[in-house]
């Protein structure tokens, strides 16, 4: 329960992005992580990680005859985008008992805006989707996601940054959310908020942060009836604090503790799901060169539940976050942790999630990129005492290409896998197999 993840263009990221965690949030694993790598000795003794080395992996890699550079307006650098997609599913669904393939078309619009300051940073992006299916019209969706984000350089040891967001997403087909079979899918919309200092001494750097996060569902309506959703409705309070120590060229050694205060807005009708918790990790932050970079903690987490059916949440807490870079043209992600995610459902108190993926990147020519990966997830079920058990598990494999045609033109294609598979409850239909492709135009200016 070290970390939990975020939301992605409306999918939940066990199958196609992410719903947000109950505290805290995964952030995507990149070099910025490696920051607290550095060891800062004013004599230069131990450096940080190479910035040449971190722009030397293949998704990384600068490719500068293919790629677009945005239009400056003023000191800002202005970078519009739009995409189509086509995909079709045998498993629309992603039922075991009510399999119906379809296909669908997807707009993609986006904006992103940063400044070019040589100090201080500010930044404003926006996307959406709007999908649309030829036969399962009620499958329809429109999403969006609109973030403000900003650095302030107070000096050269201390920096703060924040953000605040707001988007709508949807509980994707066959995922922990998704229990209105009948209905259109499950919309919600999410407001966050975060701020976070950093303070350097010598080869200490110290990371205080916090962050506010509130869910708000649609109803839905299933066979004539108004479903109220709104016993989902949800807020999430979180703080951290974060210290590395340099340890030797490219090492660095962390220690974090992270509190969480979660609360659902609307009386339960049953006990109290709400709860409060804490996690403590330790590990070892590396990245000198290109070959290996990222980080590894362990520790331990606790969480607690107002009501006392509810048993506590305890023991190991883990996270990996590690890049492998063999030579110039291959690059390989791993990625693992265990989770607390708020539950979609009356009577359970929360989702114990461990989750492992491994991603890989291949150049294999200058402007072809192939992404095969693998992600497996477990859920456990924070049931009260006494109950029956309940586990779900979700499987994708998938093998994916881009190719950048010109600077302005990027063409993507996927073919994805994914299972789910459950115990403990009496519904055949949640265990499913789903085949999808999906293959993508995008423009940059």
């Amino acid at each position: 329960m070290a970390k939990a993840g975020g939301a992605g263009r409306g999918q939940h990221r066990q199958m196609e992005g992410g719903h947000s965690a109950l505290h805290g949030r995964r952030r995507v694993f990149s070099i910025g992580l490696l920051g607290l790598v550095a060891p800062f000795a004013p004599a230069q003794a131990q450096t940080t990680v190479d910035p040449r080395m971190e722009r030397d992996t293949v998704g990384s890699r600068a490719r500068p005859e293919v790629e677009t550079t945005g239009a400056r307006l003023g000191t800002l650098l202005v970078s519009p985008s739009f995409g189509i997609e086509a995909d079709a599913t045998d498993n629309v669904y992603a039922r075991g008992d009510a399999k119906r393939g379809d296909v669908a078309v997807v707009l993609l619009p986006a904006l992103a805006v940063r400044s070019q300051w040589s100090r201080h940073a500010l930044g404003l992006s926006a996307e959406g989707a709007i999908k649309r299916y030829a036969k399962r019209t009620t499958e329809n969706v429109e999403t969006y996601a609109a973030k403000v984000d900003g650095r302030l350089d107070v000096a050269a040891d201390t920096r703060l940054s924040g953000d605040v967001g707001m988007a709508r997403r949807i509980e994707a087909r066959g995922t922990n959310g998704d229990t209105l079979f009948g209905a259109a899918p499950i919309a919600f919309t999410v407001l966050s908020g975060g701020a976070e200092i950093e303070q350097s001494f010598a080869r200490l750097r110290l990371t205080l942060g916090g962050r506010y996060e509130r869910f708000r569902y649609q109803d839905r309506e299933l066979a004539g009836t108004v479903i109220d959703l709104s016993p989902r409705d949800f807020e999430a309070l979180s703080g951290s604090l974060r210290a590395a120590i340099g340890v030797g060229p490219g090492v660095a050694a962390f220690g974090s503790l992270a509190f969480n205060r979660n609360r659902y807005l609307v009386p339960p009708i049953g006990p109290s799901r709400d709860s409060h918790g804490m996690t403590a990790l330790a590990g070892l932050a590396f990245g000198l060169n290109r070959l290996l970079q990222g980080e590894i903690g362990v520790g331990w987490v606790r969480q607690e539940f107002t009501a006392p059916v509810f048993p506590r949440v305890s023991g190991l807490a883990y996270t990996a976050q590690l890049r492998w870079s063999p030579t110039r043209l291959t690059t390989l992600r791993l990625s693992g942790g265990r989770s607390f995610q708020r539950s979609p459902i009356a009577g359970i108190a929360g989702i114990q999630q461990h989750e492992v993926a491994l991603f890989a990147e291949h150049e294999l020519l200058r402007t072809l990129i192939l992404r095969p990966s693998l992600r497996y997830t477990a859920s456990n079920f924070q049931v009260p005492q006494g109950a029956e058990t309940r586990q779900e598990r979700f499987f994708t494999g998938a093998f994916g290409v881009s190719w950048r045609l010109s600077p302005q033109f990027e063409l993507t294609g996927e073919y994805a896998h994914s299972l789910g598979r459950n115990s403990g409850v009496a519904n055949p239909g949640r265990a499913y197999d789903r085949n999808r492709v999906a293959v993508s135009l995008r423009w940059r200016l």
